[in-house]
């Protein structure tokens, strides 16, 4: 699921633009310029039913923009969900990468941290909280 996910967000309209390839899981490599994003899987539970696992799974990811600027983390946030609109992944309902998916923006925020390993200073980010059903396609 994870780099399907990757994959999407990254061909997202505008997206290659915003940040190049600057998309990864559970890390932001030490060095590497803003803007960018990082996803974090904070919980995965599959689905059950009755009989059996449904063959689903409902996680909750966290995608983090990254800027030097609050309107360039924003603006990186707005073409992954814009709000207020089903678009991007906000109301997702799409099979991609081996996987079907259901994606829906659950919370949005935003804060600062500082960035002196880079000297950049003051860096800001734009969260958005998702909830990411997600199921494989047989035979993928």
């Amino acid at each position: 699921m994870e780099e399907a996910l990757r994959a999407y967000i990254l061909a997202l309209t505008g997206m290659p633009a915003a940040v190049g390839t600057r998309v990864d899981w559970n890390l932001s490599p030490q060095g590497r310029p803003y803007p960018s994003v990082v996803l974090w899987d904070i919980s995965s539970i599959e689905q059950m039913n009755l009989a059996a696992p449904s063959g689903w799974v409902r996680a909750r990811v966290q995608v983090d923009s990254w800027g030097t600027t609050f309107k360039q983390a924003r603006d990186v946030s707005h073409i992954i969900a814009p709000p207020g609109r089903k678009a991007g992944l906000n109301g997702l309902r799409a099979t991609f990468g081996g996987y079907r998916f259901r994606i829906f923006v659950i919370d949005r925020d935003a804060s600062t941290d500082e960035d002196k390993a880079v000297g950049s200073g003051v860096i800001h980010r734009a969260r958005l909280d998702l909830d990411v059903w997600h199921s494989k396609l047989s035979g993928a």
